[in-house]
C-alpha cells in the first residue's frame, strides 16, 4: 500500500482536530482510499502544546516550521496558523521546496492567491483548501469538480455561523444583538474580538473565493460591498416576520450580463427560502448553474471536527493523486476566463427596502417621507405602523417595490434630516 507523510503546522483548535483524526480514523482512511496517511511531524509554536501531543516515538515535534518543509520525506504540508504574512511564508517555502499544501486559510487566499495559485501551477504541485469556507460543506469541490460544466450564474448562502448564531438567538428569544454575542462569546462560538465577522468581512473573504472558482475572475477583497450586522434589532427581526420574512446576513455573488455583482450584508428572505430555515452556527450555500439548475449544500460551517474533515478530505484526495498518478497531476485553472468583467457598484442596483423610520406621531408624517421617496423613483409597496403614541416617536414600517441603491441612499439621507424623524433609518435589502 502507498504511503504519503503529512507535516502539521499549527495545532490549535483544527490543527489538533486533524491530527487527532489521522490517528483515530487512520485504518478507515486506509481502507477507503488505499493510501496510508502518516503523520510524520507537527509544529507549534507554543512548545507546552507540543508537549501535550501523545504520539509515537518517531514523530517529529518541533516550534520550527522549516524542519517540517525541509524534510525530505513529508509530501505534504498542512498550514493550520492562520493569519497572512507567517502563513505565507509557510506556503510559499513548502511550494518552492516540492511540497504539496492543504490550507484552512481564507483570508491569506482571498487576499494573495494571485502569487500562491501560480506558484503551486508552475512547480506542478496540489493546494488545497476545502477547509477555508463553510467547514464541512464540500462546497468547493463540488464546483471545481461536480459543476465543472455549468456556466454558474450565482451562488449566494449564509458563510458565517456566529452571525447566524446571533441572528438566531435574537429572532427565537428577542435578544438584543448584545445580548446574542455575549452568548455566542461564552459559549465559544464567536471570538473575544468578533469583528471580523459581525462586520461582515470573513464572509467577504470567503465569497471572493468562491467567485474566483465560480467565475473565473481576477478578484479582490476591495471588490466586495460588505456589511455588518450590528445595526439589526430585534423589532426588525419582529417586524420582518410580520411580512413573511427572516433577516440572514447573506454573502451573494451573481453573474450578469453587464457585470458581477458581489455584496455581503443583512438581507429579509422570505420564510419559504431554504437558507430561511437554516439556524444556529450552520452554514448554507445556494449556487445555480446553467445545466445543474438550483442547488444547495448545507452543514457545519466552523468546529474543530466539522473542519478538521475538509482538511482531512483534501489530504486523501492529493493522497491518492500523488500515490497513482505520480508527479503528472492536474491543477485547476483559477483565473479561467481572461476578460475581466466589470464590477457592478452597488449603488447602481436595484433592490426592494425595508425600511423603519423613527418619527414623532403627528400629521403629515407619513406625506411628507412618501413625498421624498417619490422624488428619487422609489415606490411604496406597503405601509404599516402598529403604535399610536401621539406627540412622541414610534416606528414607521415600509416595504418598498425595486429602487436604484443609489437614490435610496439620497432619499434616506433627506428624510434623516427631517424635523420629526428622532433617529437613524433603518434600511434592510430583500433578496428575491
Amino acid at each position: 500500500m502507498k504511503k504519503v507523510n503529512v507535516g502539521i503546522i499549527g495545532l490549535g483548535t483544527i490543527g489538533s482536530g486533524v491530527y487527532e483524526a489521522l490517528l483515530d480514523n487512520a485504518e478507515l482512511i486506509r481502507q477507503r482510499s488505499n493510501v496510508s496517511i502518516i503523520v510524520k511531524g507537527v509544529c507549534d509554536k507554543n512548545k507546552k502544546v507540543l508537549k501535550t501531543i501523545s504520539s509515537r516515538k518517531d514523530l517529529i515535534k518541533t516550534s520550527n516550521a522549516a524542519d517540517l518543509i525541509n524534510d525530505s520525506e513529508i509530501d505534504v504540508i498542512v498550514e493550520l496558523i492562520g493569519g497572512i504574512e507567517r502563513a505565507k511564508h509557510i506556503i510559499t517555502a513548502a511550494l518552492n521546496n516540492g511540497k504539496h499544501v492543504v490550507t484552512a486559510n481564507k483570508a491569506l487566499l482571498s487576499e494573495c492567491w494571485r502569487e500562491i495559485f501560480p506558484l503551486a501551477e508552475k512547480n506542478n504541485l496540489f493546494i488545497k483548501f476545502e477547509a477555508s469556507v463553510c467547514g464541512a460543506i464540500p462546497i468547493i469541490r463540488t464546483l471545481q469538480e461536480c459543476f465543472v460544466g455549468n456556466k454558474i450564474e450565482r451562488i449566494y448562502g449564509i458563510l458565517n455561523g456566529t452571525t447566524n448564531f446571533i441572528l438566531t438567538e435574537m429572532k427565537e428569544k428577542g435578544y438584543s444583538f448584545r445580548k446574542a454575542l455575549k452568548i455566542a462569546q461564552e459559549k465559544g462560538i464567536a471570538e473575544k474580538k468578533p469583528e471580523l465577522d459581525i462586520s461582515g468581512k470573513d464572509s467577504a473573504q470567503k465569497l471572493v473565493i468562491l467567485s474566483l472558482i465560480g467565475f473565473g475572475q481576477d478578484i479582490s477583497l476591495s471588490d466586495v460591498y460588505v456589511e455588518g450586522i450590528t445595526e439589526i434589532e430585534p423589532q426588525d427581526i419582529r417586524n420582518a416576520s410580520l411580512w413573511g420574512y427572516s433577516i440572514k446576513l447573506l454573502a451573494i455573488a451573481k453573474d450578469r450580463p453587464d457585470g458581477l455583482e458581489l455584496r455581503v450584508h443583512p438581507t429579509l428572505l422570505k420564510s419559504s427560502n431554504l437558507l430561511s430555515d437554516v439556524r444556529g452556527e450552520d452554514n448554507a450555500v445556494f449556487v445555480r448553474g446553467d445545466l445543474v439548475g438550483d442547488s444547495l449544500l448545507f452543514g457545519k460551517g466552523a468546529g474543530k471536527t466539522p473542519t478538521a474533515s475538509s482538511v482531512i478530505g483534501d489530504i486523501a484526495e492529493i493522497a491518492q493523486q500523488i500515490s497513482f498518478r505520480g508527479k503528472h497531476i492536474v491543477t485547476y485553472n483559477y483565473n479561467y476566463i481572461p476578460e475581466k468583467k466589470k464590477i457592478s457598484r452597488i449603488e447602481e442596483l436595484s433592490f426592494s427596502f425595508y425600511l423603519r423610520f423613527s418619527v414623532i406621531d403627528k400629521p403629515g408624517v407619513l406625506a411628507g417621507i412618501s413625498s421624498i421617496l417619490a422624488e428619487n423613483n422609489i415606490s411604496i409597496a406597503n405601509v404599516f405602523q402598529n403604535e399610536r403614541k401621539e406627540g412622541k416617536a414610534v416606528p414607521v414600517l415600509v416595504l418598498t417595490h425595486k429602487a436604484k441603491e443609489g437614490d435610496m441612499r439620497k432619499a434616506i439621507t433627506r428624510i434623516n434630516k427631517l424635523s420629526y424623524v428622532t433617529d437613524k433609518t433603518v434600511a434592510i435589502r430583500i433578496e428575491s
